[in-house]
């Protein structure tokens, strides 16, 4: 053998470097050579795909709940009523439940990073329109639109194209710790969104979102490769759609995907504006200095390890009773919460974050326990029936919340509180039932 075959030989022995992970350690990105192949199109390698992704969703969430962080003070200076409030606070999940099939469902044949940095521009576009370009109520609406279609655009194409970059091994942790990012999002939504209110007053909230958004595209844009070229099987959207919800226990999955949002959305969506109730109750005048976009925001760093844990104790076993478990904790709480709505602020406060993340415990659970049961040609239409399941329930239960508030006796009713809080503790029970059902199935 000559030297130049022996050359050829020795380096198709030498193992290459994995796409997810840099060939040289010096530095946290690299640039990355260019050529043909699906990952030539990024220009750097990030060292941890996880921590970038779960970085840029943390950037595209900041408008996801800064409606809901300014909302109290929107309506005092543009007049809105309880129901203005809740069709345009519906209004950003049902864009988002008609777009996530769509986008997620796209992922099986398209460029899920294209699809990604789609998903941005939309966002940034929304957060740019009301009240920047026009602060009517249809503009408001227009842009709730606008954010939730760019929310579609990322979330699950983002989850995509994370675990389409790491090896099979590590698929569902990353999985889990991405959708229980959820929580710390929404969190981080509403301390940025609370201090850009406090700071510049509560138009900065939505300027800040189209500019978090828009660095979210430059980092994924920049960072993250394409994922291979897909091997689903031909055939239109729809009927992938119809394919991935066929099977055992899936079904029963998205049942309780719709229940837990049901709850999780409507309630975070209306916290702040909770709180602001419970302040104007005698008794808790001392309190009315306080920030409640930023007081609540402790929920995302507490909420987000519990979600994890939860999700890591499911994968190791009896996945459907973990979850129905952690579901019937948050109905335990909701209902004490309802019937505390008159005490003091410190306790409906403490109630409330303890609420919150008993809500959203297993949520990095269910996505998981979707995906387990299909094929990795499935991923993108499975992932978008979840999204479609939890977003078309946080549409209805944030718009139902406000009527219920609304016929029940107003937003100054305490009673109204009640019952609004036990609508959306429903939820749960729903999710519950559903896990406790497959739970009996795997044992039998």
């Amino acid at each position: 053998m000559d030297r130049r075959a022996a050359g050829g030989a020795l380096a198709a022995q030498r193992p290459r470097a994995p796409p997810w992970r840099p060939a040289r350690p010096r530095g946290r990105l690299r640039p990355r050579r260019h050529g043909r192949g699906p990952d030539t199109v990024s220009r750097f390698a990030p060292r941890s795909p996880p921590m970038l992704m779960l970085a840029a969703l943390l950037l595209n969430l900041v408008g996801f709940a800064n409606y809901a962080a300014v909302l109290p003070d929107l309506r005092a200076t543009t007049g809105l009523t309880e129901v203005q409030a809740g069709l345009a606070g519906g209004a950003f999940f049902l864009a988002y439940a008609i777009g996530s099939p769509v986008f997620a469902g796209l992922t099986d044949t398209r460029d899920a990073r294209r699809l990604y940095l789609l998903g941005t521009g939309l966002g940034v576009t929304g957060g740019l329109l009301f009240p920047w370009v026009d602060d009517g109520f249809g503009a408001l609406l227009t842009a709730r639109i606008l954010t939730g279609l760019g929310m579609a655009g990322t979330y699950m194409p983002g989850l995509r194209l994370l675990i389409e970059t790491l090896p099979p091994a590590g698929q569902q942790k990353a999985a889990g710790d991405y959708v229980s990012g959820l929580t710390l999002g929404l969190s981080t939504s509403f301390a940025v969104s609370g201090s850009l209110q406090w700071l510049f007053g509560w138009p900065a909230a939505f300027l800040g979102a189209a500019v978090a958004a828009a660095i979210a595209g430059m980092l994924v844009g920049n960072a993250m490769p394409s994922p291979p070229r897909s091997t689903a099987r031909p055939g239109g959207l729809f009927g992938r759609l119809r394919q991935a919800a066929r099977g055992p226990g899936r079904g029963l999955v998205l049942v309780a995907a719709f229940g837990n949002s049901w709850e999780g959305m409507a309630f975070r969506t209306w916290l702040v504006a909770l709180l602001g109730f419970s302040v104007s109750l005698p008794g808790n005048e001392a309190y009315g200095a306080l920030n409640f976009a930023l007081v609540t925001a402790i929920i995302g760093p507490v909420a987000m390890p519990i979600s994890a844990l939860v999700a890591r104790r499911a994968e190791a076993g009896r996945r459907h009773r973990v979850i129905a478990c952690a579901a019937s904790s948050a109905v335990v709480v909701g209902v004490v919460l309802a019937a505390a709505m008159a005490s003091p602020l410190p306790v409906v406060l403490m109630l409330s974050i303890v609420y919150a993340c008993a809500i959203f415990s297993d949520a990095g659970a269910l996505t998981p326990a979707m995906l387990v049961r299909v094929a990795p040609a499935e991923r993108g239409a499975a992932l978008a029936l979840v999204s479609a399941a939890g977003n078309l329930a946080a549409f209805a239960s944030t718009i139902a919340f406000g009527l219920v508030l609304h016929l029940a006796g107003g937003a100054a009713s305490a009673d109204a509180w009640r019952i609004a809080i036990l609508t959306t503790a429903a939820g749960s029970a729903v999710t519950a039932v559903a896990m406790f059902r497959l739970d009996r199935r795997a044992a039998a």
